[in-house]
């Protein structure tokens, strides 16, 4: 018996070993490799990108999300319009590195200036802080940094959106319910990591408490969906939405990722009719669910516009050494309506990678 429990923790013993060298080994690599992307990044080999006047690094926050990719998109191209070579760093990327250690590729390079999307967070106000001792000027988009020292800001009016948000609510239940005796139930879904979306949703809640009371009651519910990946954000909407035994009336989704994920349980679980779904940027896929009935609305974000800010905040800061702390960018609602008018004019919708 003592024998075989001396067996049994050599055995453990070994096991851990091995996962203990494993590991040493992954991180080793890991490391290496890193350090060889930053020497790429820093080396000034690239005669393409040393023929522009400024080199500046867009750390993206999702690489799943359609809207940073149409962001980016737009920043290359306005940017190498007024002299700008952007780099989306951390794009082609064989490992998945952290917002830190982007941060830390784009610093080491020494880029002229970063454009990132902002989250709010401590660690990133310390990133930026860092880069900005280090001489590179940092704008945040979408979402703030203001605790850190960020150059500028450029969004849109989030609360102005949040108010439209509950105008979209009441005239998506303006029909078919009883005024008298029925109570809307609306879920937003959201990520509160980011302040800007609990900015929309101050503003929806107080746009839908002070509305008429003769009208319908509406109820408003939220809940985190805080995961990492697009895969596992799909999975936490779909065993969400199916631990309802009735949908709500109308589901807010305060994201591109999340807008799409909702649609996709709601055709697959062939409830398209029970719940309207207002979403939040116009990929190709919101778009399409718009004209096919199973998205109510979304709103547009002007990318082309934020590119524009955010290079010129960039660039003027470069020249001047000042530039305005925040620059607020249009919106616009997207129903089927808007996307007929736009289809009879020739318009075409945003891209969108699979």
């Amino acid at each position: 018996m003592k024998n075989k429990t001396v067996d049994i923790n050599r055995i453990i013993l070994t096991v851990l070993a091995a996962t203990s060298l494993i590991l040493l080994i992954a991180t080793v690599i890991g490391l290496i490799y890193f350090n060889n992307r930053i020497d790429e990044y820093s080396s000034g080999s690239n005669e393409k990108i040393n023929s522009y006047k400024h080199v500046y690094a867009f750390i993206a926050d999702d690489t799943f999300d359609t809207l940073s990719d149409s962001l980016y998109k737009d920043l290359v191209e306005y940017g190498k319009e007024h002299d700008c070579f952007v780099e989306r760093i951390g794009s082609g990327l064989a490992a998945n590195y952290s917002k830190n250690d982007l941060f830390n590729i784009a610093i080491y390079s020494k880029v002229d200036g970063i454009i990132v999307q902002g989250d709010g967070t401590k660690a990133t106000d310390e990133m930026i802080n860092k880069a900005d001792k280090a001489g590179i000027p940092v704008v945040t988009v979408l979402t703030d940094n203001n605790n850190s020292a960020r150059k500028s800001f450029i969004a849109m009016d989030d609360y102005s959106v949040g108010t439209e948000y509950a105008v979209q609510i009441r005239n998506a239940v303006r029909d078919g319910y009883d005024r008298r005796s029925r109570t809307i139930n609306v879920l937003v879904l959201m990520n509160s990591q980011y302040s800007n979306q609990n900015t929309i949703l101050s503003a929806i809640q107080a746009r839908v408490s002070s509305s008429n009371p003769a009208g319908p009651q509406i109820r408003i519910t939220t809940e985190n969906i805080t995961s990492t990946t697009a895969f596992s954000i799909q999975e936490n909407v779909k065993d969400l939405l199916d631990s309802y035994s009735e949908l709500p009336d109308v589901v807010v989704c305060l994201s591109d990722i999340i807008t799409r994920s909702v649609n996709q349980c709601i055709v697959e679980s062939s409830r398209v009719g029970s719940t309207k779904i207002l979403g939040y940027y116009d990929s190709d896929t919101v778009v399409k669910a718009i004209e096919r009935g199973s998205i109510y609305a979304t709103f547009t974000v002007a990318t082309e516009q934020m590119a524009k800010y955010c290079v010129d905040a960039l660039n003027e800061y470069k020249a001047t050494g000042n530039v305005s702390t925040y620059f607020s960018t249009d919106y616009e609602l997207v129903t089927i309506d808007t996307i007929a008018i736009k289809q009879q004019n020739g318009g075409k919708g945003k891209n969108e990678e699979d």
